[in-house]
C-alpha cells in the first residue's frame, strides 16, 4: 500500500498531529527529492524528506514505509537523519530579541536602527578627536609647529564605496535579469529600492538594501535562522552570504563596515527553481560590485 508523505513524517513524529502534517505540506514547507510536495505525495524507500518545522529544516531520507504512528525508538529506524546542526548557542545569542508575536524586524525598522547606530557613532569619534586635539595642543612647542595641531574633521564611520542610485542598476536591467514581467520601481530613497510586479507586493519582488555601518554578522544570523540554506559566497574577491528558501534568494556582501543586500523572490506560481532565482540575484550583486564608484 502507497504511503503518503503527510502520513510518514507524522508516523516518524517529525510533526506532533496529522493535521500539522497536511498543514505542512500545503504551506510548501515538505519537499521530496527536491520538489514541493503536496499531502497525498507518495514516498519510497531512498526518497530524500525536507521538512520545515520550529524554524528547523529537517532532512532525512526513507528507510522504511509506516502510516501509522509509531513510538520514538521505532521512528529512529525508519528513516537516516542527514539534517545539519541546530544553530550554535553564539549564532542565538547574536540574533536580535523582539516582543512575542512582533515578527522580524522589517528592512525600513532595520535601516532605522542602523542610522541611530551610526550616528551614534559618529557623536564619539568626534568627542575622541577633540579630546585628541586638546592634547597636541598642550605640547605643541615640541610637537613640531602650529601645523600640526590642527583637528582634523571626524572620518565618517562607514568606509564602503558609494553604489549609486537603486545599486546601480535600472529598472530594465532587474527586470531583464529576473524575467519578472511589468516590473514597477514602487521604492527608491537612498539607502533602498524595491520593484515589484505590476506594483503588487504580494507577487515577484526584487530589491536593493544598503547598510551603512551596520555589521554583517547579525543580518547573516536572521537570515540562518529563517532561510532553509546559508552559505558564505565570494563574488570579484568580496565576501558575504548567499540565504534562500524555496522561492527567495538573498545575498549579503560585505565593504568595511557597510554591507550591501539583493533580495529576490519569485512568484509561486511562476515554476522558477531556487537556483535560477540564486542565479539572477548574483547577478545584480555582480553588478552592484562592478558599479559602485
Amino acid at each position: 500500500m502507497a504511503t503518503r508523505v503527510d502520513s510518514w513524517i507524522w508516523s516518524i513524529r517529525l510533526t506532533k498531529t496529522r493535521s500539522a502534517a497536511g498543514a505542512a505540506c500545503r504551506a510548501g514547507h515538505v519537499r521530496v527529492n527536491g520538489a514541493t510536495a503536496k499531502p497525498a505525495q507518495v514516498v519510497t524507500i531512498g526518497d530524500e524528506v525536507r521538512v520545515r518545522v520550529g524554524g528547523r529544516e529537517r532532512i532525512v531520507e526513507v528507510a522504511r514505509e509506516v502510516s501509522k504512528r509509531v513510538s520514538a525508538p521505532v521512528a529512529a529506524a525508519c528513516y537516516i537523519d542527514k539534517s545539519p546542526p541546530p544553530p550554535s548557542k553564539e549564532v542565538l545569542a547574536s540574533q536580535p530579541r523582539r516582543d512575542r508575536g512582533a515578527g522580524r524586524p522589517t528592512k525600513r525598522e532595520r535601516r532605522e536602527l542602523d542610522r541611530f547606530r551610526t550616528t551614534g557613532l559618529l557623536a564619539l569619534v568626534a568627542a575622541v578627536v577633540l579630546v585628541l586635539a586638546g592634547c597636541n595642543g598642550d605640547d605643541s612647542g615640541t610637537s613640531g609647529g602650529p601645523a600640526n595641531n590642527i583637528p582634523q574633521p571626524p572620518k565618517d564611520a562607514t568606509s564602503g564605496p558609494y553604489f549609486g542610485e537603486c545599486g546601480g542598476v535600472t529598472t530594465e536591467e532587474v527586470s531583464q535579469i529576473t524575467t519578472f514581467a511589468a516590473l514597477q520601481n514602487t521604492v527608491n530613497n537612498p539607502s533602498s529600492c524595491e520593484w515589484a510586479a505590476n506594483g503588487v507586493r504580494t507577487g515577484a519582488v526584487a530589491s536593493f538594501n544598503w547598510y551603512r555601518g551596520s555589521p554583517i554578522g547579525r543580518e547573516r544570523a536572521t537570515e540562518q535562522l529563517s532561510r532553509n540554506s546559508t552559505e558564505d559566497i565570494e563574488i570579484n574577491g568580496h565576501k558575504g552570504f548567499i540565504a534562500s528558501d524555496y522561492t527567495i534568494c538573498e545575498i549579503g556582501i560585505e565593504f568595511g563596515l557597510d554591507f550591501f543586500e539583493w533580495s529576490v523572490r519569485a512568484d509561486s506560481s511562476s515554476g522558477m527553481s531556487t537556483d535560477q532565482i540564486c542565479e539572477a540575484t548574483k547577478k545584480l550583486s555582480t553588478m552592484s560590485i562592478e558599479r559602485a564608484s
